[in-house]
């Protein structure tokens, strides 16, 4: 590589210690006129510390170029004092606003100097990474020391009068303690910590303050530590905070996830067990509900017997109302004859009073007669009606006889049916259940052979179709060799993977965009003169050559949702709205080609126009002209035409200061040799192992396929064979359900005659009973009923007797008075007969009203009797009923009206039964413990779900606040990163080598999907997630583990790799660190930084490389103050004009007299060289 161009003189600026009458030395900006003392030395001793007493053993050099305040940034170093401090007895120095090079050989005090900055400023002695004990630096001998650091105000309070501020720190061995002064001023170190803050001082930051010891601990940063350290360095403490929030928050996430997923698991086990208690509740409850049919059925029963008691009370009473009106008729009937025949009989015994002595007789006689009849007449009536009673009863028992007779013969064949029937071998059917649940064992292991089996079949027809993919993989790559197109694809490839793949992912889903999306920009573009690609390459930054173009928002948010979001790919995204006409040159074509050029870089390239547009906005290559000779650069610099151009392959770059005379300075740079992207090379060696890898993978897929077919032939077989024998098993399975169903029905049949069986027999036994009772004389009331007819038919044939006989003396002493009669005369017949006619008709009133008595006495008995049935079966319902509740009550009231048509005997028979029943249930080991556990933990599970619904609406609150944070804190850092990386790369692309910055995301191995977390609890705001995605795919939440990786590439086609002290050597490194903190230069918001021999192990290319960028950086107007502490120098290194060079000359190795205003006259009369 070529000398890099100088600015042409720029003479530095040297300065000499002179003695002051205090013994003590200072750094003086002297001017250039200063050599009045040049014939004298001046005395140093030849050890350190041999004249301590006068003060004159240590001094310091420094440019001697005055600065104005102004020029200093708030919180720069302006002025240092040190007394009695390690080396030094008394220093002075007055570094400069910009570049302070402090050199020195090793051991004379130069980190003296950067901890005096840093304990200075509040820090604790444990930044240093040296002694731990601030007395210790002490300088030996001393027992106090001190530290007084001038910094640029900002005239805030802490500023004095002079818009300074000035700390002092006192050191006292003894006690190992300090005093602080704040503009003389007692302070605490809280204070002077608080002012350095205000002035955005960072000294604990290893981004700003770098010091020699602590040199390796930067470069063994791991990325989490290096990202905390950058949102410091460019003052973001914000950002700091907010990730440790987000650290915070996510740790509660993933305990709430935690605890939601056990608290799920455990809900779905209780659920299980609750299930396989939901049986033995049902049985329970069927018991139950047995038990309540029972005690309605014992409850029904003398419910059905009150109310036959009660319609038989009814009719009862109906018929005696009946008989009592007919009766009432009856009487009512007889009075107005008994009255006509008074009447006639008076009127006869009127008419004929003469013939009353005659007929007197006759008619006492007739009368007697006729009662005597009618009285015969109703004891016949009596008589017939008695036999007829014992007629019935004889029946009745006969009706009886028959019905015994009847059940006899049906309970002789339901017991010879049932002798017939055996009952179903219950060891047997105990059997067969145990082989089922052995088949069913041996099928589910089957079924998990055959799953197993289908499993590793899929495995295999899934790697079969992966080796298939990878053969046409390997056999389209071998065409793709051939391919000039996809040899840059290739290219891509192996320069950015993630680029390729998200351009696969692209070329599949073309689709989804509205307009086209053009491939990254190496793709698209071309340089049709290979001659003039690697200046093209030279411009277009790496981030711009892999950069996709979309011509739409909508297009570009498909793009970078599913590419950077979905995918986690690291890939460029533009979104060009402007026309490539809108670019316009800032001069003619004629002109620049008569400055030597041969065209804008834009006109090389062939690319569609967006894309064209593109490269102008990122690289403004219709700005940048290009030449492959020599241009006239006298004409270029005065004119200010250009910020950048390419000739006779130096790249430079133009700038000019923002303030003052805006003096312009020119950066240069070697383009690339060669151009790796936008040109198509012949087949490499590379390419050749590509080809021969494909090949020997092809070979292998094969022999990989064949033996996946043996695999496949072997597993079909042993598939076909578990099939079977689960065939197998499944007919045995029915076999044996068919086989246990038929024993159940005949069960079912068995018990359903016996219960026949059993009724039949309780109804005969009941007519026997009967039928003896009967024949024992029946019952009391019974013989008292057979008593009573037999006396009354016995005492109505002696009523008879006495009747007839009294009728025949009667009759006989008629007939003489009838003869008698006759003799005295027929006048009276006439009324004789009507009379005859009278009384006959009262008599048989007579007899009505004694047959409705009879009735009526007859149908009060009978009422009488159903009424006492009626109340005995009304006080055993109410004794039965009165230990209810209201709701057995109510179910006794719905039963009976359910069963309403069913009889006492039919009751009676279903409450049998249910006895029965209830009885073979009770056999089954269940108690209401069951019942009590289940609804336990009913009660406990919905407590679970309530629990685990609050959980989930605290998650939701903890993910929203996390959401957040993540938007305020991911969306700056991603851009301080990008500007990081976009620095790191230019400056890398400037040594002729490749470097990257990246945001490392980290994830903790928890992607979440919050579909399944009800949002039922609702709809308010806060568990509403409208708005945002329902599912996380994405494993980057291990906010605490985010990092920035630096990933560099020192040698030529080797691959970006990541920053460590294994892959790289300590020079390597070195240059990787120093980069990566100019790189933060222009984002850093401290004043000042401190980097303490950075240099050590570079080779000289990488050092005077470094050394030329760090100087471009520091040196720029407006740019922090920045202190670079070195041991050795190369010669011929770059030189700035707004650069300060700091000489240290302490130590035992002076010599005893130099003159220094001498040394810097005679230096000053060569050419100036840094």
């Amino acid at each position: 590589m070529p000398p890099t161009k100088r600015e042409p003189k720029h003479e530095p600026n040297h300065t000499a210690v002179e003695p002051e009458p205090n013994n003590k030395h200072s750094i003086d900006n002297d001017d250039d006129n200063s050599d009045s003392d040049a014939s004298e030395g001046i005395p140093i001793s030849k050890k350190r510390g041999r004249r301590a007493a006068n003060g004159n053993c240590n001094g310091i050099t420094s440019n001697g170029a005055q600065h104005n305040s102004n020029e200093y940034r708030p919180g720069s170093i302006m002025h240092i004092s040190l007394r009695n401090f390690v080396t030094y007895d008394s220093i002075e120095l007055s570094p400069g606003p910009n570049m302070n090079m402090i050199i020195g050989p090793n051991g004379t005090g130069k980190s003296t100097i950067v901890c005096a900055i840093a304990l200075g400023l509040g820090e604790k002695t444990s930044v240093l990474g040296r002694a731990k004990d601030i007395s210790e630096f002490v300088k030996h001998g001393h027992e106090r020391g001190h530290i007084e650091i001038t910094l640029a105000g900002h005239g805030g309070a802490t500023a004095g009068d002079s818009g300074v501020v000035k700390i002092r720190r006192e050191i006292i061995r003894e006690g190992n303690k300090s005093t602080w002064q704040i503009n003389g001023r007692h302070a605490t170190a809280t204070e002077v910590v608080r002012t350095t803050r205000e002035l955005q001082v960072q000294v604990g930051s290893l981004c700003q303050f770098l010091p020699q010891d602590r040199v390796v601990e930067f470069s063994k940063l791991s990325p989490q530590e290096l990202l905390r350290e950058t949102q410091v360095a460019v003052g973001r403490e914000d950002l700091k905070s907010l990730q440790a929030e987000l650290a915070v928050k996510r740790a509660q996430e993933r305990q709430m996830m935690d605890g939601i997923q056990r608290s799920a698991q455990d809900t779905q086990d209780l659920r299980k067990k609750n299930e396989l208690l939901e049986r033995d509740v049902q049985r329970w409850q069927e018991r139950l509900a047995a038990e309540s049919q029972l005690r309605i059925l014992t409850a029904l029963v003398p419910v059905a017997r009150y109310t036959e008691a009660k319609a038989s009370h009814d009719c009862a009473k109906e018929a005696r109302r009946l008989a009592l009106a007919a009766y009432q008729q009856a009487m009512n009937a007889t009075g107005p004859a008994e009255e006509e025949l008074e009447e006639l009989e008076a009127k006869i015994a009127k008419s004929e009073n003469q013939r009353r002595q005659l007929s007197g007789r006759r008619e006492a006689l007739e009368r007697d007669a006729r009662r005597q009849m009618g009285k015969l007449t109703q004891l016949e009536t009596a008589h017939r009606d008695l036999n007829s009673e014992m007629d019935e009863l004889k029946k009745s028992a006969q009706r009886r006889r028959e019905k015994i007779a009847a059940l006899r013969a049906e309970v002789a064949r339901l017991e010879a049916a049932h002798a017939e029937e055996q009952p179903p071998d219950e060891a047997a059917s105990e059997d067969a259940r145990r082989k089922l649940a052995a088949l069913r064992d041996r099928k589910m292991q089957l079924n998990n052979e055959i799953v197993a089996v289908q499993e590793e079949q899929t495995a295999l027809m899934a790697s079969g179709q992966r080796t298939n993919r990878q053969l046409e993989q390997c056999g389209q790559q071998l065409k793709d060799l051939d391919n000039v197109a996809l040899k840059r694809r290739e290219g891509l490839r192996r320069f950015h993977n993630d680029s390729y793949r998200a351009l696969e992912w692209v070329e599949a889903n073309r689709d989804k965009f509205k307009q086209h999306v053009f491939a990254p920009i190496c793709l698209e573009a071309s340089v049709q003169d290979l001659r003039y690609a690697n200046l093209i390459e030279t411009l277009a930054s790496m981030s711009t050559l892999r950069t996709f173009v979309t011509q739409c928002k909508e297009d570009y948010q498909t793009l970078t949702r599913h590419a950077i979001d979905t995918m986690r790919l690291r890939i460029d995204v533009v979104c060009n709205n402007r026309s490539l006409d809108s670019f316009l040159p800032p001069h003619s074509s004629e002109a620049i080609r008569g400055l030597g050029f041969d065209g804008y870089a834009l006109d090389f390239i062939e690319a569609p126009r967006p894309v064209l547009a593109a490269m102008c906005v990122r690289d403004n290559i219709h700005e940048i002209p290009i030449a492959l000779g020599s241009v006239d650069n006298e004409a270029i610099g005065a004119n200010h035409m250009f910020g950048e151009y390419i000739a006779c392959g130096v790249r430079s770059k133009v700038t000019r200061g923002r303030y003052g005379s805006r003096a312009a300075s020119v950066m240069t740079s070697r383009v690339k040799n060669q151009a790796r992207l936008l040109s198509a090379s012949a087949e490499t060696e590379e390419t050749q192992a590509v080809r021969e890898r494909c090949s020997k993978e092809i070979d292998d897929l094969r022999d990989q396929l064949q033996a996946n077919e043996q695999k496949m032939k072997k597993i079909s077989q042993m598939d076909q064979k578990v099939r079977n024998a689960h065939r197998q098993i499944e007919a045995q399975e029915d076999e044996l359900r068919q086989e246990l169903g038929r024993r159940k029905e005949v069960l079912r049949t068995w018990e359903r005659h016996r219960v026949q069986l059993e009724t039949k027999q309780l109804m005969l036994r009941e007519a026997i009973e009967e039928d003896r009772q009967e024949a024992n004389g029946g019952t009391q009331a019974q013989r008292r009923q057979r008593q009573q007819i037999a006396q009354r038919l016995k005492d109505n044939a002696h009523q008879r007797a006495d009747i007839i006989a009294a009728i025949a003396d009667a009759a006989k002493e008629l007939v003489d008075g009838i003869h008698k009669m006759v003799a005295t005369g027929l006048a009276g017949l006439k009324d004789a007969r009507a009379l005859g006619e009278l009384r006959a008709e009262a008599e048989r009133q007579r007899e009505a009203i004694t047959e409705s008595k009879r009735l009526f006495d007859q149908a009060t008995e009978d009422f009488n009797l159903a009424k006492q049935h009626a109340r005995s079966a009304l006080e055993e319902t109410r004794t039965i009923t009165e230990g209810m509740t209201d709701d057995e009550r109510q179910a006794v009231r719905d039963a009976q009206a359910e069963r309403g048509s069913m009889s006492y005997e039919e009751l009676d028979i279903e409450l049998s039964t249910c006895r029965q029943r209830l009885s073979m249930a009770a056999n089954s080991g269940l108690s209401s413990r069951v019942m009590e556990n289940y609804e336990e933990r009913k009660k406990q599970l919905a407590e679970m779900i309530s629990n685990q619904q609050r959980l989930e609406h605290e998650l939701r609150k903890v993910r929203r606040r996390k959401q957040r944070l993540r938007e305020q804190w991911e969306a700056p850092l991603a851009e301080i990163i990008s500007k990081v990386g976009h620095n790191f790369e230019a400056m890398f692309d400037q040594i002729e080598c490749m470097g990257e910055i990246r945001l490392k995301r980290a994830g903790d191995g928890v992607v979440y999907n919050n579909i399944h977390i009800s949002a039922a609890n609702g709809g308010n705001d806060d568990d509403s997630d409208s708005g945002r995605p329902a599912v996380v795919l994405q494993d980057d939440e291990d906010y605490s583990n985010w990092g920035v990786e630096i990933r560099v590439a020192f040698r030529k086609n080797e691959a970006l790799q990541a920053l460590d002290n294994h892959r790289q050597s300590g020079g390597e490194r070195a240059v990787s660190t120093i980069l990566y903190l100019q790189s933060l230069q222009s984002l850093v918001a401290a004043p000042f930084r401190v980097v303490d021999e950075i240099n050590q192990g570079m080779d000289q290319r990488n050092e005077r490389l470094v050394h030329r960028l760090i100087v471009d950086t520091a040196c720029k107007k407006g740019s922090s103050q920045y202190f670079l502490i070195t041991p050795k120098l190369l010669p011929d290194l770059s030189y700035h004009p707004l650069m300060k060079v700091l000489c240290i000359f302490n130590g035992e190795w002076q010599p005893e007299a130099f003159n220094f205003n001498k040394y810097i006259t005679n230096a000053r009369r060569q050419p100036t060289h840094a």
